[in-house]
């Protein structure tokens, strides 16, 4: 909503249009790669590529405005090349991605998966997870324990 809605309004044709659409861009990425969002790890591998996509796409575009026409930087058949590789791999992580919906393909994928989380168990990593409120309850009653034989210690 913010890159077709919202850009329309701020500085229309100029280079912070650009800037400000990739700033929302980078900030939906980082939020995509930080929260997962998605109940399975293909979707959200889908949502990080067209993510990057669109920032690789909207860099492209900004490199093309910003270049001098009378002297350009950028050969501007490799730039077209380039944007047309960067913009089909979306489409094609969201062919991956259909692929990976057959049952097979799944149970083959979440099995590397699990192999994976084995093997960094087994290496010595940790895996943190979040205290339930019981869990806590036991801590504290644990401490009140020690705080009571630390008070009669001397009696």
């Amino acid at each position: 909503m913010l890159l077709t809605g919202a850009m329309t309004i701020v500085a229309s044709g100029s280079s912070a249009q650009l800037v400000i659409a990739l700033l929302v861009v980078l900030v939906n990425l980082l939020m995509v790669l930080k929260l997962g969002p998605f109940v399975d790890s293909t979707d959200d591998w889908l949502a990080f590529l067209t993510s990057m996509q669109m920032l690789l796409t909207l860099l492209g575009g900004l490199l093309i405005m910003m270049d001098d026409p009378t002297k350009p930087t950028y050969d501007p058949t490799f730039m077209g090349v380039t944007m047309i590789v960067v913009n089909s791999f979306g489409f094609f992580a969201l062919l991956i991605s259909l692929i990976m919906l057959h049952p097979k393909m799944r149970k083959k994928c979440n099995k590397v998966e699990q192999n994976v989380d084995d093997r960094n168990l087994s290496s010595g990593t940790t895996k943190v997870t979040p205290m339930r409120h019981r869990d806590v309850k036991i801590v504290d009653e644990e401490k009140e324990d020690e705080d009571r034989a630390l008070r009669n210690w001397g009696k």
